[in-house]
Protein backbone atom coordinates (compact mmCIF):
# COMPACT_ATOMS: atom_id res chain seq x y z
CA UNK A 1 0.00 0.00 0.00
CA UNK A 2 1.22 3.65 -0.75
CA UNK A 3 0.02 6.76 -1.17
CA UNK A 4 -0.94 8.54 -4.60
CA UNK A 5 0.92 11.10 -6.29
CA UNK A 6 -1.29 14.22 -7.63
CA UNK A 7 -1.30 13.29 -10.73
CA UNK A 8 -3.60 10.50 -9.78
CA UNK A 9 -6.05 12.02 -7.63
CA UNK A 10 -9.22 13.79 -9.08
CA UNK A 11 -8.77 17.33 -10.39
CA UNK A 12 -10.61 18.45 -7.63
CA UNK A 13 -9.13 17.53 -4.88
CA UNK A 14 -5.73 18.34 -6.71
CA UNK A 15 -7.03 22.05 -6.84
CA UNK A 16 -7.55 21.78 -2.97
CA UNK A 17 -4.75 20.20 -1.71
CA UNK A 18 -2.56 22.52 -3.75
CA UNK A 19 -4.51 25.48 -2.20
CA UNK A 20 -4.38 24.68 1.12
CA UNK A 21 -0.29 24.20 1.05
CA UNK A 22 -0.16 27.66 -0.37
CA UNK A 23 -2.46 28.77 2.43
CA UNK A 24 -0.92 27.34 5.36
CA UNK A 25 2.99 28.79 4.31
CA UNK A 26 5.47 28.93 5.93
CA UNK A 27 3.13 26.47 9.00
CA UNK A 28 3.42 22.41 7.90
CA UNK A 29 0.19 20.90 6.50
CA UNK A 30 -0.83 17.26 6.40
CA UNK A 31 -3.73 15.03 5.08
CA UNK A 32 -4.88 12.51 7.78
CA UNK A 33 -7.30 9.73 9.30
CA UNK A 34 -9.39 8.91 6.78
CA UNK A 35 -8.78 10.83 4.12
CA UNK A 36 -5.13 8.82 4.24
CA UNK A 37 -6.67 5.51 5.56
CA UNK A 38 -8.89 5.57 2.20
CA UNK A 39 -5.90 6.70 -0.05
CA UNK A 40 -4.15 3.74 1.05
CA UNK A 41 -7.10 1.30 0.26
CA UNK A 42 -7.71 2.98 -3.35
CA UNK A 43 -10.93 3.72 -2.24
CA UNK A 44 -12.53 7.05 -3.27
CA UNK A 45 -13.48 9.67 -0.13
CA UNK A 46 -15.52 13.01 -0.84
CA UNK A 47 -14.11 14.44 1.99
CA UNK A 48 -10.33 15.40 2.73
CA UNK A 49 -9.11 15.96 6.20
CA UNK A 50 -6.52 18.01 6.84
CA UNK A 51 -4.15 19.30 10.34
CA UNK A 52 -2.21 22.59 10.32
CA UNK A 53 0.69 22.84 12.77
CA UNK A 54 -1.12 26.58 13.47
CA UNK A 55 -4.44 28.20 12.70
CA UNK A 56 -6.40 25.95 10.81
CA UNK A 57 -9.86 28.67 10.87
CA UNK A 58 -7.18 31.48 9.49
CA UNK A 59 -6.27 28.96 7.05
CA UNK A 60 -9.95 27.88 5.82
CA UNK A 61 -10.46 32.07 5.61
CA UNK A 62 -7.79 31.99 2.82
CA UNK A 63 -9.40 29.71 0.97
CA UNK A 64 -12.75 30.18 0.58
CA UNK A 65 -12.31 32.65 -2.42
CA UNK A 66 -9.43 30.22 -4.29
CA UNK A 67 -12.01 27.45 -3.80
CA UNK A 68 -15.05 28.86 -4.34
CA UNK A 69 -16.30 27.25 -0.98
CA UNK A 70 -18.29 28.16 2.10
CA UNK A 71 -16.85 28.52 5.37
CA UNK A 72 -18.03 27.30 8.91
CA UNK A 73 -15.51 27.19 11.74
CA UNK A 74 -16.04 25.91 15.48
CA UNK A 75 -13.51 27.84 17.35
CA UNK A 76 -14.22 25.62 20.77
CA UNK A 77 -12.21 23.18 18.82
CA UNK A 78 -9.93 25.24 16.26
CA UNK A 79 -11.71 23.48 13.23
CA UNK A 80 -12.94 24.59 9.87
CA UNK A 81 -15.29 22.96 7.36
CA UNK A 82 -15.15 24.03 3.58
CA UNK A 83 -17.87 23.19 1.38
CA UNK A 84 -16.55 22.77 -2.40
CA UNK A 85 -18.38 22.57 -5.52
CA UNK A 86 -19.98 19.60 -6.72
CA UNK A 87 -20.81 18.31 -2.81
CA UNK A 88 -17.37 18.10 -1.60
CA UNK A 89 -15.87 18.83 1.52
CA UNK A 90 -12.41 19.98 3.11
CA UNK A 91 -11.70 19.43 6.94
CA UNK A 92 -9.63 21.42 8.65
CA UNK A 93 -8.40 21.40 11.93
CA UNK A 94 -5.67 22.80 14.48
CA UNK A 95 -2.92 20.01 15.72
CA UNK A 96 -4.27 19.39 19.36
CA UNK A 97 -4.33 17.34 21.97
CA UNK A 98 -7.59 16.47 24.02
CA UNK A 99 -8.98 15.85 27.69
CA UNK A 100 -12.18 14.51 28.48
CA UNK A 101 -13.51 15.93 31.87
CA UNK A 102 -15.47 13.14 31.83
CA UNK A 103 -17.32 9.99 30.61
CA UNK A 104 -19.24 11.29 27.25
CA UNK A 105 -18.21 14.75 27.66
CA UNK A 106 -17.17 17.09 24.62
CA UNK A 107 -13.46 17.12 24.73
CA UNK A 108 -11.05 20.03 25.60
CA UNK A 109 -8.48 20.94 23.49
CA UNK A 110 -4.89 22.55 23.11
CA UNK A 111 -2.65 23.31 20.48
CA UNK A 112 -0.40 20.24 20.26
CA UNK A 113 2.37 19.03 17.60
CA UNK A 114 1.11 16.68 14.96
CA UNK A 115 2.35 13.48 17.05
CA UNK A 116 0.08 13.98 19.94
CA UNK A 117 -2.63 14.86 17.37
CA UNK A 118 -2.31 11.29 16.10
CA UNK A 119 -2.17 9.77 19.42
CA UNK A 120 -5.35 11.46 20.75
CA UNK A 121 -7.45 9.91 17.74
CA UNK A 122 -9.60 6.52 17.67
CA UNK A 123 -8.30 3.83 16.08
CA UNK A 124 -4.64 2.66 14.19
CA UNK A 125 -6.20 2.73 11.05
CA UNK A 126 -7.06 6.68 11.05
CA UNK A 127 -3.74 7.61 13.10
CA UNK A 128 -1.65 8.16 9.54
CA UNK A 129 -0.59 11.41 7.97
CA UNK A 130 1.20 12.31 5.18
CA UNK A 131 2.76 16.50 5.37
CA UNK A 132 1.48 18.16 1.77
CA UNK A 133 4.21 18.89 -0.77
CA UNK A 134 4.61 20.50 -4.03
CA UNK A 135 2.13 17.99 -6.08
CA UNK A 136 2.35 15.38 -4.00
CA UNK A 137 2.03 13.14 -0.37
CA UNK A 138 5.40 13.57 1.97
CA UNK A 139 6.01 10.38 3.27
CA UNK A 140 3.61 8.41 5.37
CA UNK A 141 3.88 9.20 9.27
CA UNK A 142 2.86 6.58 10.92
CA UNK A 143 4.33 6.16 14.44
CA UNK A 144 0.85 3.68 15.68
CA UNK A 145 1.20 1.05 13.37
CA UNK A 146 -1.74 1.58 11.55
CA UNK A 147 -0.70 1.05 7.77
CA UNK A 148 -0.19 -2.74 9.24
CA UNK A 149 -3.19 -3.03 10.88
CA UNK A 150 -4.45 -1.99 7.33
CA UNK A 151 -3.18 -4.40 6.18
CA UNK A 152 -4.29 -7.34 8.26
CA UNK A 153 -7.93 -6.15 7.94
CA UNK A 154 -7.85 -5.14 11.58
CA UNK A 155 -9.28 -2.37 13.58
CA UNK A 156 -7.42 -1.92 16.81
CA UNK A 157 -8.29 1.19 19.26
CA UNK A 158 -5.44 3.26 20.72
CA UNK A 159 -6.44 4.00 24.20
CA UNK A 160 -7.93 1.44 27.28
CA UNK A 161 -10.27 4.59 28.11
CA UNK A 162 -11.23 5.10 24.37
CA UNK A 163 -15.00 3.70 24.60
CA UNK A 164 -15.83 5.26 27.74
CA UNK A 165 -13.96 8.63 26.94
CA UNK A 166 -16.48 8.99 23.99
CA UNK A 167 -19.27 5.99 23.60
CA UNK A 168 -19.77 7.03 20.31
CA UNK A 169 -16.80 4.98 18.86
CA UNK A 170 -19.09 1.87 20.32
CA UNK A 171 -20.66 2.49 16.98
CA UNK A 172 -17.63 3.69 14.58
CA UNK A 173 -16.02 0.59 15.47
CA UNK A 174 -18.72 -1.51 14.06
CA UNK A 175 -19.57 0.80 11.31
CA UNK A 176 -15.57 0.11 10.25
CA UNK A 177 -15.39 -3.04 10.51
CA UNK A 178 -18.96 -3.62 8.69
CA UNK A 179 -17.91 -1.52 5.49
CA UNK A 180 -14.38 -3.01 5.23
CA UNK A 181 -14.68 -6.41 5.94
CA UNK A 182 -12.18 -5.90 8.65
CA UNK A 183 -11.93 -7.46 12.08
CA UNK A 184 -11.70 -5.97 15.82
CA UNK A 185 -9.02 -7.05 17.38
CA UNK A 186 -9.45 -9.00 20.64
CA UNK A 187 -8.37 -6.21 22.91
CA UNK A 188 -10.82 -4.07 21.04
CA UNK A 189 -13.30 -6.19 21.45
CA UNK A 190 -12.52 -6.72 24.83
CA UNK A 191 -12.63 -2.92 25.93
CA UNK A 192 -15.77 -2.65 24.00
CA UNK A 193 -17.75 -5.58 25.72
CA UNK A 194 -16.48 -3.94 29.14
CA UNK A 195 -17.81 -0.74 28.48
CA UNK A 196 -21.15 -1.61 27.34
CA UNK A 197 -21.28 -3.74 30.82
CA UNK A 198 -20.71 -0.92 32.33
CA UNK A 199 -22.94 1.50 31.07
CA UNK A 200 -21.16 3.44 28.79
CA UNK A 201 -24.23 4.56 26.62
CA UNK A 202 -26.25 5.30 29.30
CA UNK A 203 -24.02 8.93 29.54
CA UNK A 204 -24.73 9.60 25.65
CA UNK A 205 -27.31 11.92 24.67
CA UNK A 206 -29.82 10.38 22.68
CA UNK A 207 -29.24 13.31 19.75
CA UNK A 208 -25.93 11.52 19.67
CA UNK A 209 -27.09 8.08 19.45
CA UNK A 210 -29.35 8.64 16.54
CA UNK A 211 -26.52 10.71 14.58
CA UNK A 212 -24.68 7.41 14.56
CA UNK A 213 -27.46 5.09 13.81
CA UNK A 214 -28.08 7.56 11.07
CA UNK A 215 -24.50 7.18 9.98
CA UNK A 216 -24.65 3.14 9.94
CA UNK A 217 -27.79 3.33 7.91
CA UNK A 218 -26.26 5.17 5.14
CA UNK A 219 -23.76 1.74 5.13
CA UNK A 220 -24.57 -0.62 1.75
CA UNK A 221 -23.23 -3.19 4.71
CA UNK A 222 -25.93 -1.28 7.41
CA UNK A 223 -27.78 -5.14 8.30
CA UNK A 224 -24.29 -6.10 9.44
CA UNK A 225 -23.38 -3.33 10.98
CA UNK A 226 -26.40 -3.56 13.12
CA UNK A 227 -26.50 -7.41 13.59
CA UNK A 228 -23.21 -6.50 15.35
CA UNK A 229 -24.21 -4.11 17.39
CA UNK A 230 -27.06 -6.64 18.74
CA UNK A 231 -24.36 -9.22 19.72
CA UNK A 232 -22.35 -6.37 21.39
CA UNK A 233 -25.47 -5.67 23.51
CA UNK A 234 -25.40 -2.17 22.50
CA UNK A 235 -29.09 -1.98 20.85
CA UNK A 236 -30.46 -3.24 24.29
CA UNK A 237 -28.15 -0.63 26.15
CA UNK A 238 -30.10 2.07 24.13
CA UNK A 239 -32.82 1.04 25.30
CA UNK A 240 -34.16 -2.15 26.99
CA UNK A 241 -36.82 -2.68 24.42
CA UNK A 242 -34.65 -2.51 21.63
CA UNK A 243 -33.84 -6.23 21.83
CA UNK A 244 -34.68 -6.93 18.03
CA UNK A 245 -35.35 -10.74 17.12
CA UNK A 246 -33.25 -12.33 14.21
CA UNK A 247 -35.83 -11.58 11.81
CA UNK A 248 -34.66 -7.91 11.96
CA UNK A 249 -32.03 -8.54 10.11
CA UNK A 250 -33.40 -10.62 7.25
CA UNK A 251 -35.66 -8.38 6.44
CA UNK A 252 -33.18 -5.02 6.36
CA UNK A 253 -31.28 -7.36 4.15
CA UNK A 254 -34.44 -7.55 1.79
CA UNK A 255 -34.85 -3.57 2.09
CA UNK A 256 -31.46 -3.93 0.97
CA UNK A 257 -32.08 -5.56 -1.84
CA UNK A 258 -35.24 -3.34 -2.54
CA UNK A 259 -33.31 -0.11 -2.73
CA UNK A 260 -31.11 -1.83 -5.16
CA UNK A 261 -34.28 -2.79 -7.17
CA UNK A 262 -35.46 0.77 -6.82
CA UNK A 263 -34.34 2.31 -10.41
CA UNK A 264 -36.87 0.26 -12.00
CA UNK A 265 -39.93 1.29 -9.28
CA UNK A 266 -39.76 4.91 -10.13
CA UNK A 267 -42.14 4.99 -7.11
CA UNK A 268 -39.00 4.19 -4.96
CA UNK A 269 -36.71 6.20 -6.50
CA UNK A 270 -36.86 9.03 -4.28
CA UNK A 271 -37.05 7.43 -1.42
CA UNK A 272 -34.27 8.33 1.27
CA UNK A 273 -31.88 5.02 2.04
CA UNK A 274 -31.43 5.28 5.39
CA UNK A 275 -34.74 6.38 6.43
CA UNK A 276 -35.40 2.76 5.01
CA UNK A 277 -33.01 1.27 6.86
CA UNK A 278 -33.84 2.89 10.27
CA UNK A 279 -37.82 2.14 9.48
CA UNK A 280 -36.93 -1.43 8.42
CA UNK A 281 -35.31 -1.78 12.00
CA UNK A 282 -38.20 -0.49 13.83
CA UNK A 283 -40.53 -2.57 11.65
CA UNK A 284 -41.22 -5.29 14.03
CA UNK A 285 -41.29 -3.64 17.54
CA UNK A 286 -44.82 -2.68 18.35
CA UNK A 287 -45.87 1.15 17.33
CA UNK A 288 -45.75 2.20 21.60
CA UNK A 289 -42.43 0.37 21.79
CA UNK A 290 -41.09 2.70 18.46
CA UNK A 291 -42.17 5.71 20.36
CA UNK A 292 -40.56 4.96 23.68
CA UNK A 293 -37.18 3.95 21.81
CA UNK A 294 -37.23 7.47 19.51
CA UNK A 295 -37.80 9.07 22.97
CA UNK A 296 -34.58 7.98 23.90
CA UNK A 297 -33.05 8.74 20.69
CA UNK A 298 -34.33 12.35 20.33
CA UNK A 299 -33.85 12.82 16.19
CA UNK A 300 -35.65 16.17 15.09
CA UNK A 301 -38.85 16.73 15.52
CA UNK A 302 -39.74 15.99 11.81
CA UNK A 303 -38.13 13.07 11.77
CA UNK A 304 -39.38 11.49 14.68
CA UNK A 305 -42.98 12.14 12.97
CA UNK A 306 -42.62 10.80 9.51
CA UNK A 307 -40.76 7.71 11.24
CA UNK A 308 -43.68 7.04 13.83
CA UNK A 309 -46.40 7.82 10.57
CA UNK A 310 -44.72 5.33 8.34
CA UNK A 311 -44.35 2.79 11.14
CA UNK A 312 -47.72 2.35 11.37
CA UNK A 313 -48.80 2.83 8.24
CA UNK A 314 -46.57 0.52 6.77
CA UNK A 315 -47.68 -2.59 9.53
CA UNK A 316 -51.28 -1.33 8.49
CA UNK A 317 -50.65 -1.79 4.83
CA UNK A 318 -48.92 -5.59 5.36
CA UNK A 319 -51.83 -6.52 7.56
CA UNK A 320 -54.34 -6.16 5.30
CA UNK A 321 -52.58 -7.34 2.44
CA UNK A 322 -51.89 -10.57 4.59
CA UNK A 323 -55.33 -11.19 5.19
CA UNK A 324 -56.75 -10.32 2.05
CA UNK A 325 -58.42 -12.22 -1.05
CA UNK A 326 -59.02 -9.31 -3.05
CA UNK A 327 -55.49 -8.47 -4.36
CA UNK A 328 -56.87 -6.85 -7.55
CA UNK A 329 -54.41 -3.99 -8.77
CA UNK A 330 -57.03 -0.92 -7.55
CA UNK A 331 -56.69 -2.24 -3.80
CA UNK A 332 -52.60 -2.20 -4.09
CA UNK A 333 -53.09 1.24 -5.33
CA UNK A 334 -55.46 2.43 -2.71
CA UNK A 335 -52.88 1.04 0.17
CA UNK A 336 -49.76 1.84 -1.18
CA UNK A 337 -50.71 5.71 -2.99
CA UNK A 338 -50.74 7.11 0.61
CA UNK A 339 -47.71 5.56 1.76
CA UNK A 340 -44.05 7.54 1.80
CA UNK A 341 -41.56 6.47 -0.87
CA UNK A 342 -39.46 4.76 2.36
CA UNK A 343 -42.90 3.02 3.68
CA UNK A 344 -43.07 1.36 0.49
CA UNK A 345 -39.88 -0.16 0.18
CA UNK A 346 -40.13 -1.60 3.79
CA UNK A 347 -43.50 -3.12 3.13
CA UNK A 348 -42.15 -5.07 -0.47
CA UNK A 349 -39.50 -6.32 2.14
CA UNK A 350 -41.89 -7.20 4.77
CA UNK A 351 -44.26 -9.30 2.40
CA UNK A 352 -43.57 -13.37 2.24
CA UNK A 353 -43.39 -14.99 -1.10
CA UNK A 354 -46.19 -15.23 -2.54
CA UNK A 355 -49.22 -13.07 -4.45
CA UNK A 356 -49.56 -10.16 -1.87
CA UNK A 357 -45.55 -9.62 -2.63
CA UNK A 358 -46.42 -10.42 -6.28
CA UNK A 359 -49.34 -7.98 -6.44
CA UNK A 360 -47.09 -5.22 -4.52
CA UNK A 361 -44.35 -5.15 -7.20
CA UNK A 362 -46.29 -5.60 -9.94
CA UNK A 363 -48.05 -2.21 -8.90
CA UNK A 364 -44.31 -0.64 -8.15
CA UNK A 365 -43.18 -1.82 -11.58
CA UNK A 366 -45.50 -1.12 -13.79
CA UNK A 367 -49.34 -0.75 -13.01
CA UNK A 368 -48.23 2.77 -11.19
CA UNK A 369 -48.38 4.36 -14.78
CA UNK A 370 -52.22 3.39 -15.26
CA UNK A 371 -54.31 6.83 -15.25
CA UNK A 372 -57.24 7.44 -17.10
CA UNK A 373 -57.58 8.57 -20.76
CA UNK A 374 -59.82 11.37 -19.60
CA UNK A 375 -59.51 14.62 -17.67
CA UNK A 376 -61.36 17.27 -15.79
CA UNK A 377 -61.65 19.12 -19.14
CA UNK A 378 -63.26 16.35 -21.03
CA UNK A 379 -65.54 15.88 -17.62
CA UNK A 380 -66.19 19.34 -18.04
CA UNK A 381 -67.27 18.90 -21.68
CA UNK A 382 -69.54 15.60 -20.56
CA UNK A 383 -71.46 18.13 -18.64
CA UNK A 384 -70.61 17.35 -14.93
CA UNK A 385 -70.83 20.35 -13.05
CA UNK A 386 -67.36 21.23 -11.46
CA UNK A 387 -66.40 20.06 -7.44
CA UNK A 388 -65.18 16.77 -5.72
CA UNK A 389 -67.12 14.85 -7.94
CA UNK A 390 -64.45 15.14 -10.32
CA UNK A 391 -62.02 13.85 -8.53
CA UNK A 392 -64.14 10.54 -7.47
CA UNK A 393 -64.57 10.09 -10.86
CA UNK A 394 -61.05 9.77 -12.37
CA UNK A 395 -60.26 7.82 -8.88
CA UNK A 396 -63.13 5.21 -10.41
CA UNK A 397 -61.88 5.63 -13.92
CA UNK A 398 -58.57 4.70 -12.42
CA UNK A 399 -59.36 1.90 -10.19
CA UNK A 400 -61.62 0.14 -13.31
CA UNK A 401 -58.37 0.56 -15.60
CA UNK A 402 -55.96 -1.11 -12.86
CA UNK A 403 -58.49 -3.76 -12.89
CA UNK A 404 -58.47 -3.98 -16.70
CA UNK A 405 -62.52 -2.91 -16.91
CA UNK A 406 -61.48 -0.34 -19.02
CA UNK A 407 -59.15 -0.33 -22.29
CA UNK A 408 -60.77 2.68 -24.64
CA UNK A 409 -61.70 6.13 -24.62
CA UNK A 410 -65.11 5.59 -25.53
CA UNK A 411 -65.10 3.11 -22.53
CA UNK A 412 -64.50 5.44 -20.00
CA UNK A 413 -66.74 8.24 -21.17
CA UNK A 414 -69.43 5.39 -20.91
CA UNK A 415 -68.28 4.31 -17.79
CA UNK A 416 -68.42 8.38 -16.44
CA UNK A 417 -72.05 8.77 -18.07
CA UNK A 418 -73.68 5.47 -16.67
CA UNK A 419 -71.95 6.07 -12.90
CA UNK A 420 -71.88 10.23 -12.86
CA UNK A 421 -73.69 11.97 -14.85
CA UNK A 422 -76.89 11.43 -13.05
CA UNK A 423 -78.31 14.06 -10.89
CA UNK A 424 -74.36 15.76 -11.63
CA UNK A 425 -74.92 17.84 -14.86
CA UNK A 426 -74.55 21.39 -15.28
CA UNK A 427 -77.89 22.77 -16.17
Amino acid sequence: MQLPRFGELDPVSRMALEAARKAAAPSAIYAVGGYVRDLLLGRRNVDIDLVVEGDAIAVARRLVRPLNAVLASHPRFGTAHLRLPGDRRLDLATARRERYPHAAALPEVQPAPLLADLCRRDFSINAMAARIDRHRFGPLIDPLGGLRDLERGQIRILHGQSFIDDPTRLFRTARFEGRYRFLIARSTLRLMNAAVKDGAIGHLAGSRIFRELHLIAQEPSAPRIIWRLRDLGVLTAIHSKLALPPSTFGLLERVRQVLAQAPSMPLLEKSAESEAILLGMLYIPHPKTVATVLKRLAPPHRIVEKLAADHKACRRAAQKLARAVDLRQSRIARLLDSLSPEARVVLLAALAKGPAREAVSRYLTTSWRIVPLLTGGDLHRLGLKPGPIYRRALAALRSAKLDGRLHTREGEVSFVLQRFAGGSLQD
